[in-house]
Order: structure tokens, then C-alpha cells, then sequence
């Protein structure tokens, strides 16, 4: 098997593309950190037909970010050059949607984005399946996500008093979840822990494992969400779901095996 994976040098991306190569497949990593544009590859994709599935994981990734013409190239030009290129080789596309896609989450161009690209990929590649993500995590995470800055800053400042919920969704059950949208027949999928956990108490779950002082602030964040829900009316994988408790024990066992920064 040959599969291709967008952003593969990314949180996401690593640990799909290790999982993939453990199975057996061939993979091909595209990512601004190899030099290689995504938009400049599927705009000429000479052996995209040799592939069994792309994964377009590669994107701009944040509610907070104020750089619209970024977000529109990444995020919108960059996807429907890598769905239309999918779509004329026949070749299955999978591809990264976020829970802000969910309108009642939608709080920024980000967001938009993520849904211009499901409205798109459902009429002009219905064969393609978007994953609506829910707030991943899990070891070496992304800088500037909330693991990331407990694990790198003291005090952590929460916003909001730490009050936002949060379906928090570990990444081996994502990577599992990315791997079942490959076969499966389905336009839009949820990947989403069910568990419910506010910021305060994902923090209080890391506190435990190390000494980061935790400070709660009263201000709020443009474009913050305090509860972010999951659409019922998709389906969601059906995974045993790591709880909190049990995805942070596990970043620190690999953080204790010397594995993770």
C-alpha cells in the first residue's frame, strides 16, 4: 500500500505516518518543513494514481489566528487542489476537518474554513471523508496548545477560569480513528472522546504528574468557545476512548522513558 500524508511532519502527521510504516505501507510525507508546498504537489502529481489514499492532514490549525490569507491559502486553495487532484485519480482522500466545523463551534475564519472544505469535498469529491477532530493530544504536542504549555510554562494561565469544556481525544485513538476512514464509506466522521473535561481539571490532571502552578484568570479570548459540543447527527468511530486521566499518564510514561521532550 501507498499512502501520501500532508502536514506528515506535523503532531498529527508523525505519529499516523509511524503507525502506517508499522502496518506495512509505503508512505510519502508532504510538508512545508521538506520544502514541499501541498498546493504546488497536487497541482501536478505525476504518480498521484500509483497511491491507495492521501491524507491531507496540513493546514493552518487555530481559532487565534488572524492571518485570513494564510488560512485561505492553506486551508481552502491548498485543499481543493489536493480534493479536485484525488478526485480525477481516483484515488481515496482523507482528510483533517475540526470540531469548529460544527456551527454552533464556528467562532472564526478557521472554522469556516474547515466547513467551506466539507461543503466542498461533498460536492465536488463525495467519495472523500472528513474527520472532524476534537481537541488531540498527547506526547511532544504542538507548541501553543494547552498540553504544550503546561508541560512548558509555570504558572499556566487559563483563561476563563479554566471553565471551557473540551472533548479531549488522545492520539492513538485518533491515529486509529484516521486509519478506519481509509475503508469506510461515510462523507463526515467524528473522532471525539466522549468524556467531557473543563480546562481547569485537564490542567489538575497534569498537575499531578508534575509541579506546574496553575493560575486562573477572569478575562476571556476572542474567538474562544466555552463549551464545544459534538455534532449527534455524524457518526463518530466507535473506539474504546482513552480517558484524560489515562492519555496524560501516558504522556508522562513517555516522557519518564526519555521518548518525549
Amino acid at each position: 500500500m501507498k499512502v501520501v500524508i500532508t502536514g506528515g511532519e506535523g503532531f498529527i502527521g508523525k505519529a499516523l505516518a509511524a503507525a502506517l510504516s508499522k502496518r506495512g505501507a509505503e508512505v510519502i510525507i508532504i510538508d512545508r518543513k521538506k520544502g514541499i508546498e501541498a498546493k504546488d504537489f497536487f497541482d501536478t502529481v505525476p504518480n498521484l494514481n500509483e497511491a491507495d489514499c492521501v491524507y491531507h492532514l496540513s493546514a493552518q490549525t487555530s481559532v487565534f489566528n488572524t492571518d485570513h490569507a494564510q488560512i485561505m491559502h492553506d486551508n481552502i486553495e491548498t485543499f481543493m487542489a489536493v480534493c479536485d487532484a484525488c478526485k480525477r485519480a481516483g484515488v481515496k482522500l482523507v482528510y483533517a476537518s475540526s470540531s469548529t466545523a460544527n456551527s454552533p463551534n464556528t467562532t472564526s475564519l478557521y472554522g469556516i474554513s474547515k466547513r467551506f472544505d466539507e461543503e466542498y469535498a461533498r460536492c465536488y469529491n463525495p467519495q472523500a471523508t472528513g474527520v472532524r477532530l476534537h481537541n488531540v493530544y498527547g506526547p511532544n504536542p504542538r507548541q501553543g496548545t494547552l498540553l504544550w504549555h503546561l508541560l512548558n510554562d509555570n504558572p499556566v494561565r487559563l483563561v476563563n477560569g479554566g471553565r471551557n469544556v473540551r472533548h479531549f481525544t488522545y492520539i492513538d485513538d485518533v491515529v486509529e480513528g484516521l486509519i478506519y476512514a481509509w475503508g469506510c464509506n461515510h462523507t463526515l466522521i467524528n473522532i471525539a472522546n466522549p468524556e467531557q473535561t473543563s480546562i481547569y481539571d485537564f490542567a489538575l490532571s497534569v498537575q499531578e504528574h508534575n509541579t506546574a502552578e496553575i493560575s486562573l484568570l477572569t478575562e476571556k479570548r476572542n474567538f474562544d468557545k466555552i463549551a464545544q459540543t459534538v455534532d449527534e447527527n455524524i457518526f463518530t468511530v466507535p473506539l474504546p476512548y482513552t480517558s484524560v486521566e489515562e492519555g496524560i499518564r501516558r504522556v508522562f510514561e513517555t516522557i519518564d522513558n526519555g521518548t518525549a521532550q
